[in-house]
């Protein structure tokens, strides 16, 4: 059975329908962010039919005198339409032209669930005489469309189990309309629906346009919204890993400082410490220093929160740290040397300790605490590369089982 013109305009008084997380509705979300170009300050958004099961199929959208089509806009024009290659359908899209013209992408048009003539998909539209809606979407003006016959754009059912972009599919909503504007958007729609494929009885619903929900009601996520029902559009912060540190720190006289380090690729890290210690260097990184003085007794816990670059924070980390006083055997500030430095191309660094035997980690810290190099030390020595270094002071360290010595470096070019 098809969908005659006839049978879309039959108009059915109602009431304008509300979003509802078990009813149809439309809903606006955010495509493409303009910042800079012809579109700077402009906003694409997408409008979708969000549908019930995944057979749902969207025949046409309508308005007329009982169930009015209303779009609109605050900004002047109301939307953006491409100055030379502007279309009313998506179906007349060629994505081939983007590069000729790249803000053809943005352009504003209408169509029932593709995005560009690939599929090729046959829209039909059909326009009131005493007032052309479509005229006026094309012109970038507001649409009022509420005149007895009204304006309609429609598509042929191809039965169940065909492709077609206007069923719902798994994600459940049909793309009604793109729109790149100024302003903030509104208006209403009536739309025809025929239930999981079934075409009589059909669906015929007035719907508000509104800007739809972040869908997150966990309220742990960083874009929880109270007015969700969903969680399929939930964010959460980084994760910082586990911490890389001594859990069983010996203290010692001249040798308190520890260091933790936890994964990388943040945006930023906030550490804890308690019990009086102090974060000597590497705040807002990933690798700190702790000096943990000399009175500590209890066993404290060092934490440390993950956050991408909307500040979002992932879950807490922490390393549970205990403490013993011990005799320093050694003065290891003085066992750590580097020569020559300054150093312009290669030093050679120099670990005289009793733990000097074998191979050591040693790591080259900037002084914003960043990490510039990691080398390894074998029976107390080693010849370092420091021409791609970018000259400046440097902190080297060692972690011993003792503690973390620790010796500068300059480099200069």
């Amino acid at each position: 059975m098809r969908l005659s013109i006839l049978s879309a305009l039959v108009l059915f008084a109602g009431t304008l329908c509300a979003q509802s997380p078990d009813e149809y509705w439309i809903g606006l979300e955010e495509y493409a962010v303009h910042t800079d170009g012809d579109l700077a300050g402009m906003t694409t958004y997408r409008m979708y039919l969000n549908m019930l099961h995944p057979d749902d199929f969207l025949s046409a959208c309508s308005g007329s005198e009982e169930n009015p089509w209303i779009l609109e806009s605050t900004s002047s024009p109301a939307w953006y339409n491409h100055p030379s290659a502007s279309e009313l359908f998506a179906t007349a899209i060629n994505p081939a032209f983007f590069t000729a013209f790249p803000e053809l992408e943005y352009d504003s048009w209408l169509t029932l669930g593709t995005e560009d003539a690939a599929e090729g998909m046959d829209i039909s539209n059909v326009a009131d005489p005493a007032y052309n809606a479509f005229a006026d979407f094309e012109a970038g003006d507001n649409i009022h469309s509420d005149t007895q016959i009204g304006n309609l754009w429609f598509t042929l059912f191809p039965g169940l189990g065909s492709e077609s972009s206007a069923f719902a599919g798994e994600d459940l909503k049909v793309l009604i309309g793109q729109i790149t504007t100024l302003g903030t958007l509104s208006g209403s729609l009536y739309v025809q629906i025929f239930p999981e494929g079934v075409q009589d009885p059909d669906v015929r619903l007035h719907l508000p346009i509104l800007y739809a929900p972040v869908q997150c009601t966990d309220e742990l996520a960083c874009n929880f919204n109270d007015q969700s029902w969903l969680d399929t559009d939930c964010e959460y912060g980084p994760s910082a890993g586990d911490i890389s540190g001594e859990a069983n720190v010996v203290l010692q006289e001249g040798q308190t400082e520890w260091a933790y380090t936890c994964d990388s690729g943040a945006e930023s890290y906030m550490w804890t410490v308690d019990n009086g210690a102090t974060i000597v260097s590497g705040q807002g990184t990933n690798s700190i220093v702790i000096d943990w003085g000399t009175e500590v007794v209890n066993g404290t816990d060092v934490t440390v929160i993950a956050y991408n670059d909307n500040d979002c924070a992932g879950e807490e980390s922490s390393i549970y740290v205990e403490f013993s006083v011990g005799i320093s055997e050694i003065d290891f500030a003085s066992t750590l040397s580097a020569f020559p430095s300054p150093a312009h191309s290669t030093c050679q660094v120099n670990l005289i300790s009793d733990l000097s035997t074998g191979q050591i980690l040693c790591q080259l810290h900037n002084m914003s605490g960043a990490l510039s190099k990691i080398f390894v030390i074998v029976d107390g020595i080693a010849t370092i590369d420091v021409s791609s270094l970018a000259s400046g002071q440097y902190l080297m360290s060692v972690q011993t089982e003792r503690g973390l010595v620790r010796e500068t470096l300059v480099v200069s070019h």
